[in-house]
């Protein structure tokens, strides 16, 4: 069979070491992320349905197999163009990680959205193509299953907007356990918010805190290790939007909240996609520029791309004032420069297809990235 792309020349690169205070009894164990899963350009080998980029999905989860991991955790962007058969296309390429007792834990990016309201915002289709982010079925040892309250979906349905949208769960056993916590502020059927930076919001990180800080409080969710993953980035290299419902400089309390929630407790990576490069910074809060207000400080990684499409990250400029009522493209509002810039950049790669692999090993966590070079999309056959 011919394939548009092959993971045959990998490099891994650590990423990054935490030193936790694990048992020594505790067993090896890994996970892995991957990232946006679009595809928008030709298919001449009809390998990529549906704008899901199926040909590369199978590649990774050929490596996944490979490495052993337990389950894999997708940062959004399911599909290109949200429709509910694109959804299940997506399902069905997540199919081989099931069948191998690998579970697979996506959540809605943007683009889930971009088929509504017609189909409610894509949940329906990602509730019933993903029973496992409500803990149904598929879940091979995750546990402890939670969501936010929310309001029910329309008709004929009877769960609720959130359920298994925004989630988490745990794994592993005492030393080496973990809490995962998803995050997902996209419009949902009752709650739509039209937001100046293009897209549609719903439940917001506000909305969602408390929900958030109970399952991330140290002193109650017994477990060892705590990450969290949404779609957006806190702050990105290309995109200016932020989970925060607006541009950089959106609702500073929330984001100082939200930091907060998350250097107290002792995440160590706060992980999304939406950029479409690898990207690793330390980002602060905008409670760290001048005085006054908390600051908190959190590790973030942007992840490599999955889809036919790559970002370039955008040049910083001075000034954010509008030329002719438009936002200019550029504009960071100060959050990349100068004085009040909050994020210090650790690495970047640009124009790869890549995933990652967390492994736990009782004392330590190790995060490993495998990147390849797309070679245009040519077959390697």
């Amino acid at each position: 069979m011919k394939r548009v792309f092959g993971l045959t020349t990998l490099w891994a690169l650590v990423v990054g070491l935490i030193i936790g205070a694990g048992s020594a009894s505790a067993e090896v164990w890994k996970f892995g992320v991957m990232s946006d899963t679009q595809w928008t350009t030709a298919d001449p080998s009809g390998l990529n349905p549906n704008g899901v980029s199926a040909s590369i999905i199978q590649e990774i989860n050929r490596q996944f197999i490979n490495h052993g991991v337990q389950f894999v955790i997708q940062v959004g962007d399911l599909t290109e163009n949200g429709n509910d058969a694109d959804i299940a296309v997506r399902a069905a390429a997540a199919q081989p990680l099931i069948d191998a007792g690998i579970g697979f834990f996506p959540m809605r990016g943007n683009h889930e959205t971009y088929a509504s309201p017609a189909n409610n915002y894509g949940i329906p289709a990602v509730q019933s193509n993903f029973p496992q982010t409500r803990g149904i079925a598929n879940t091979f040892g995750a546990k402890n299953f939670s969501s936010p309250t929310s309001a029910p979906l329309p008709s004929p349905s009877t769960l609720n907007e959130l359920d298994g949208m925004s989630y988490s769960f745990d794994y592993g056993d005492h030393g080496d356990s973990v809490r995962f916590v998803i995050i997902d502020p996209w419009a949902t059927p009752s709650k739509v918010d039209n937001n100046a930076d293009g897209y549609a919001y719903g439940y917001t990180v506000n909305d969602q805190q408390p929900w958030i800080s109970s399952r991330l409080n140290k002193n109650t969710r017994h477990t060892e290790h705590a990450f969290v993953f949404s779609h957006q980035p806190l702050i990105a290299e290309n995109h200016q939007d932020t989970m925060f419902s607006g541009y950089t400089n959106a609702n500073p309390d929330w984001q100082n909240a939200f930091y907060a929630s998350l250097q107290d407790n002792g995440v160590r990576y706060y992980i999304s996609g939406h950029d479409h490069i690898y990207q690793r910074s330390k980002i602060q809060s905008p409670g760290c520029i001048g005085s006054g207000s908390p600051c908190s400080t959190v590790e973030e990684l942007i992840c490599a791309s999955d889809s036919s499409k790559f970002y370039t990250p955008k040049n910083l400029i001075a000034s954010c004032t509008p030329v002719g009522g438009t936002l200019q493209p550029d504009c960071w509002f100060g959050a990349k420069s100068g004085v009040t810039n909050r994020e210090t950049s650790v690495s970047q790669e640009r124009y790869t297809v890549g995933f990652y692999i967390f492994t736990f090993d009782c004392t330590c966590v190790t995060v490993y990235y495998y990147s390849v070079d797309h070679g245009n999309w040519a077959s390697d056959r």
